[in-house]
Parts: C-alpha cells; sequence; structure tokens
C-alpha cells in the first residue's frame, strides 16, 4: 500500500481566464529537488495514483458513483445524501445545485492530475538512468506509466464531456488533450483528435513498459499481494500500477470506442494469447477467501485508502431504525432475470442464481425481490486473510480480463459464422467462470443466437460484470443505445444525455 508519507506531489492550481487549462508550479526549487533523484520519481508517480484515489475521481465519482448513476445503474429509496447522484446525474439535471459543483471538481482535479503526469514525462526524459535502483528499465517504467496515465485519465474525459464517434461528432471541438507542462493556453480538440494523441500515448507508453514488464508472470501474488516495504514495493505489485497489459488492455478498449475495430481486436488478442500462455488474470471465484471483488482477473485496479469510508458514507445498517443503502436498479429484470430461480421457502419465496455476480455482489433484502443492495464495496468476507482483505478491502477496479473478452466477441460477432461461433465461445468462457452453468437460460440462449441477438445477451453480461465499476453508462454511449431503466423503459439516447457540459470553470471566457 502506498504511504501517505510519501505523496511528495506537486501542488497545482486551475486559472480559467481567457484560457482553458491554466497550470503553474508553486515551488520551483521542491521540484528541483524531487526530481533530482530515482525515489524522487517514484514519489511523484505514487503522488499521481494517490490523487486519483479521491471521492472526486476513482476512489468513487469516476467508478462506482455519478458516473454508474449516469448509467441509471442505481435505486436511491434507501440511500439519502446521494442528492448530486439521485437529482443530478441520474436525471441529467447539469445544473442541479449539489451536482454542478462535482462537476467542476471531477474537471479540475482530472486536469490537475495530467499536469503531475506531464511533469515527470518532462522531466524523466532527461533523466540519467543512473539514478534509479533499476536503470533503464525503471526509467522506462515510470515514464511509460506516467504517458499511460495521461492518456487514462484524458479519455476519460473525452468520454463524459464529448459526444461518442458513433454520433459524428465532425469539426466540432470539445475538450483539450494537454500534453505539455506547464501549459498556460490548451485550446480545445475533436474528438478524433483527442482518440489519436491518446492511442500515440498508449502506444508509446506500450514501447517503454514493455522494457520493465516483459519478464512479469502477473499472477494474483505478483499483481497484487506479494509482501513488501519501500523500494521493493513499488517495483512489485504490478496490478496497481497501469503496467504492459493494462495500457494493451486500455489501448483494446480506445480503439473499439474510436470505432477502430481491427486495431481493437489486435490489442485484445495480444493480452488474450499471453493470459492463455501464462495462466494470468483468471476469472476464479475466490470468495471463500474472502475475496469479495474477484481481484484475480483484474488487469489494473487502483488502491484506495479511504474506499471503506467514502463505502460508508452512504451505506449504514447499523439498526432499524438507521438503515441506509445504496441499491442496484431492479437487478432482477435489468440484470439477472433470466438466470434467477424462484423456489418457496420458510420465509416466503427465495431468488437464487448460479451467477457469482448475483449471489457476491448485491444483496436481495429482506428477500423481497424489490431492493438490491449494491455489496461489491464492503468489507471483505469473515475469514479473509491478511493479504487478502487487504487488496480486497482497497481494490477499484479499472481494466478487467473479461473485458478483454467483451471486446473481441462484439467484434468478432459480426465477422460470419465462424466469427459468431468464436465469440460466442468466448461469452460462454466468462458466464461459465463466473459461475452459470450450461442448462442456464442464458447460457442456452449464446447458442443459437444471431448477431443481433447475441449482442444484447452480450451487453446484459457487461452490465453484470461492470455494476459499481463506472463502465455501464460508456456502454450506451458508445454504442448510441438508450439506457434501460425503472419498469421496463429507458432513457433516450440523445446528446444532452451522453455528453456532458463543460464545467463554467472551463468555459467562462
Amino acid at each position: 500500500m502506498r504511504n501517505k508519507l510519501l505523496y511528495l506531489v506537486l501542488p497545482f492550481f486551475m486559472l480559467s481566464c481567457n484560457e482553458w487549462l491554466n497550470v503553474e508550479p508553486e515551488d520551483e526549487i521542491s521540484e528541483e529537488k524531487l526530481f533530482s533523484t530515482g525515489t524522487g520519481f517514484r514519489h511523484a508517480l505514487n503522488g499521481v495514483y494517490f490523487t486519483m484515489e479521491s471521492r472526486n475521481l476513482y476512489g468513487k465519482h469516476l467508478t462506482w458513483g455519478i458516473v454508474d448513476a449516469l448509467g441509471q445503474v442505481y435505486d436511491y429509496k434507501k440511500a439519502p445524501g446521494v442528492n448530486e447522484m439521485q437529482y443530478g446525474a441520474a436525471k441529467y439535471a447539469w445544473d442541479y445545485y449539489e451536482f454542478k459543483p462535482v462537476l467542476s471538481s471531477i474537471w479540475t482535479e482530472a486536469y490537475n492530475v495530467v499536469a503531475n503526469c506531464n511533469n515527470i514525462i518532462q522531466q524523466i526524459e532527461y533523466a540519467d538512468p543512473e539514478i534509479f535502483a533499476w536503470k533503464e528499465n525503471e526509467k522506462a517504467m515510470i515514464w511509460g506509466e506516467a504517458l499511460a496515465l495521461r492518456a487514462f485519465i484524458q479519455f476519460d474525459m473525452l468520454r463524459l464531456f464529448a459526444p461518442a464517434p458513433s454520433t459524428n461528432p465532425g469539426d466540432r471541438k470539445f475538450i483539450p488533450y494537454v500534453n505539455t507542462y506547464p501549459s498556460y493556453i490548451s485550446n480545445p480538440k475533436t474528438v478524433n483528435e483527442c482518440l489519436e494523441l491518446i492511442a500515440k500515448d498508449l502506444i508509446d507508453a506500450k514501447q517503454l513498459l514493455w522494457k520493465y514488464d516483459s519478464a512479469g508472470s502477473f499472477s494474483r501474488s505478483d499483481n497484487f499481494e506479494l509482501a513488501g516495504s519501500g523500494e521493493k514495493i513499488f517495483l512489485i505489485r504490478r496490478g496497481f500500477h497501469l503496467n504492459y497489459w493494462a495500457a494493451t488492455a486500455l489501448l483494446a478498449r480506445v480503439y473499439l470506442y474510436a470505432q477502430k475495430e481491427d486495431e481493437a481486436l489486435e490489442q485484445a488478442k495480444e493480452v488474450m494469447n499471453f493470459a492463455s500462455q501464462k495462466g494470468a488474470f483468471s476469472l476464479a471465484d475466490r470468495f471463500y477467501y474472502g475475496d469479495r471483488k474477484c481481484y484475480s482477473d483484474v488487469i489494473f485496479g487502483l488502491h484506495v485508502i479511504d474506499l471503506l469510508d467514502y463505502n460508508k458514507d452512504i451505506m449504514s445498517m447499523e439498526n432499524e431504525n438507521n438503515v441506509k443503502y445504496l441499491a442496484v436498479l431492479e437487478a432482477d429484470k435489468n440484470y439477472f432475470g433470466e438466470d434467477l430461480e424462484i423456489s418457496k421457502g420458510d420465509n416466503g419465496t427465495i431468488m437464487t442464481s448460479n451467477d457469482y455476480r448475483f449471489k457476491y455482489w448485491i444483496e436481495d433484502m429482506n428477500n423481497e425481490h424489490y431492493s438490491y443492495r449494491l455489496t461489491k464495496y464492503d468489507a471483505s468476507t469473515s475469514g479473509a486473510t491478511a493479504g487478502v482483505m487487504e487488496v480486497s478491502d482497497h481494490i477499484v477496479p479499472f481494466i478487467r480480463m473479461s473485458e478483454v473478452y467483451y471486446i473481441a466477441a462484439e467484434i468478432l460477432c459480426k465477422r460470419g459464422a465462424e466469427g459468431l461461433t468464436k465469440a460466442k465461445s468466448y461469452l460462454s468462457y466468462i458466464k461459465g467462470r463466473r459461475g452459470l452453468k450450461k442448462t442456464d437460460m442464458t447460457l442456452q440462449k449464446i447458442e443459437n443466437a444471431q448477431p443481433d441477438e447475441f449482442m444484447d445477451l452480450l451487453i446484459n453480461d457487461m452490465r453484470r460484470e461492470w455494476i459499481g465499476e463506472g463502465q455501464t453508462y460508456f456502454i450506451y454511449k458508445r454504442l448510441n443505445k438508450n439506457i434501460p431503466n425503472a419498469n421496463g423503459g429507458s432513457v433516450l439516447a440523445s446528446e444532452n444525455v451522453f455528453v456532458v457540459p463543460l464545467p463554467d470553470v472551463e468555459t467562462n471566457l
């Protein structure tokens, strides 16, 4: 776990007077000292990851917070105190008084992180490899991660604040792509321009990261559980860093979003081949060991120190008079319906499913089949070892191996009978690894599904997999499809729903 005492990232601040983005260093002397040693570069990179943990970024709102609210994931009847999600994001009420400041904070904090990445990139290019403990390999690792993180964060800003390529946004300009430090004026770019720059950064990052990650096994223990401290902990546990395979999977995600399917499939196959050869990123049920997140198949996740506290903000089960929780909206209908079984019990009907995601990530409160509490971010289950508890209680998954299979399946299902057969095998594999049996309804449906029917089954499984992980909204945005919500209804696909307006701090020119 990264130590808060190592958080030596330099402060930056944002201004907006006749400029898009204004970032200035406050302490040039500290900056010079920071980048004079390999340890200083490590601290700066740790600071980037630490900043990403904030409630407004990936500790909550860019994962299981407002981004999932935008995707109509939640029911708020039992979750007081989430007005920015319930009345803002879920209703696309961009000017709602408790939502608008959150959007501004997301923008400001995200580009603050980008500025830190750019500073590292600028400084490390000319750094002497001899100042690093692992010489050229460590220099390449830090440089590659900073490039990939710059792309990762700005890709998410693009997915929020600009239209998807599927809607043909044309030459309209939306957000900047900031790749210099300091950046006093950063002009907005078109969606395609941003995507090209994101892809280039990831390609360059892969070349650098390969120097360090090519020798790694990327087993679950190597990724997340190896013991160590100080220098050792920085160099191992690659699952908590944007490693080579995470950059490759992310590039597949970016290419799919950009509608470059050949390129996306190439990147996905690279990860799939590695996983097959090395047994890496295996989809496994480890709930028995206390692993609530099933993190063995996570290619990249963030260690969020305060994650349980963020969860407690909207989760209290202390007594009958103080019950509050965030629920998944109509989990029976919108997610698991066809794979649910209802039987009679002593206290009424019981709803069960072979799907681990139904068993472990939601709870049918009071067995009423009405309100399904999100449990994914609860503390690890009883009996967890210290190592498993440390990971499961603090990890926020960003990229799973299942997504790589989804990307390949979506592309292949449209490429004739052979492609569709392969796509079906990938989706069937994921479902099987998540506990479903051949007798379960959705697995039976896969067998005879035509491409359009297969896509419906694929999207449904993505929804199950990404409960509480901030990806559901982007499924529908990328495909320009209506978003299912309550009572069989849906939110109609439109730019008003799929393009978050730029914060006032950046449009008050």
